[in-house]
């Protein structure tokens, strides 16, 4: 991303610039997007932000808004979510405040792993497991109307949608592209934090006693060997092991 930035920036800047060479990047660039769920573990979701929880998938359905459902009077919803057989219900009832609908509706999707809450105009957002969308998207619907084309949020970056004709189309695509590596740097560093802090836990976590055995068994075979390797690798693993610690691991301290 950081190469196609380079290449826009030239371009724009009427440097050589290898417009084959854009249009190619932003072919692997959308290719790597498509990997994105797979090769990031589940933890990379569409707006590429980076959570130590499964990726989730966020959607609307059209019409679902807070104001709507106000007007409609006491309703009852009966949701059928990714193909499964039990019903979740929605209860709406008159003089509903936008908390308490929002509520209801959490509650009564919760079971099936969707969460509801409601964007700054009340549209109602659901949120789920990105795993589960794909089961989602072909399956919702609602008891008396039928299957529900569920509108998904789109991805944070949609290089299929850039374009490199004239000069406003390279700045908005040059724009989306600095965009999109701020997001992908803040989600490295959260990866990088969580890492170290799992590393962090792993140095402090107490060895096991069989584990403690084996390596003492493997440190003494070496230790029986007279050559360079051997004492190589007795005086690296001992660097930084002062008596106390050696005390404190046999139990004696």
């Amino acid at each position: 991303m950081q190469s196609l930035k380079s290449e826009l920036s030239a371009k724009l800047s009427n440097l050589q610039a290898d417009e084959r060479q854009i249009e190619a990047q932003l072919r692997e660039l959308a290719n790597t997007l498509d990997r994105r769920r797979k090769s990031a573990g589940d933890k990379l979701n569409a707006q590429l932000n980076y959570s130590s929880a499964s990726a989730t998938q966020r959607f609307s359905m059209r019409g679902m808004t807070l104001s709507s459902l106000k007007a409609s009077g006491p309703q009852m919803m009966s949701f059928s979510l990714g193909g499964s057989n039990q019903a979740l219900t929605v209860n709406i009832e008159r003089g509903m405040s936008d908390e308490e609908i929002i509520q209801r509706f959490d509650r009564a999707l919760a079971p099936a792993n969707v969460r509801v809450s409601s964007d700054a105009n009340g549209k109602l957002v659901f949120t789920a497991p990105e795993v589960h969308w794909p089961a989602l998207r072909d399956n919702l619907s609602i008891l008396g109307r039928g299957r529900v084309a569920p509108e998904e949020e789109p991805g944070a970056v949609a290089p299929q949608r850039w374009g490199t004709s004239d000069t406003e189309a390279l700045r908005r695509s040059l724009q989306e592209v600095v965009r999109a590596l701020a997001q992908v740097r803040s989600s490295q560093a959260a990866a990088s934090r969580e890492l170290s802090a799992a590393a962090s836990r792993a140095a402090t976590a107490p060895v096991p006693a069989v584990d403690m055995n084996a390596l003492a068994q493997d440190f003494a075979a070496t230790a029986t060997e007279p050559n360079y390797d051997s004492l190589l690798a007795i005086t690296s693993a001992m660097v930084g092991i002062s008596r106390e610690r050696v005390l404190a691991l046999l139990g004696l301290h």
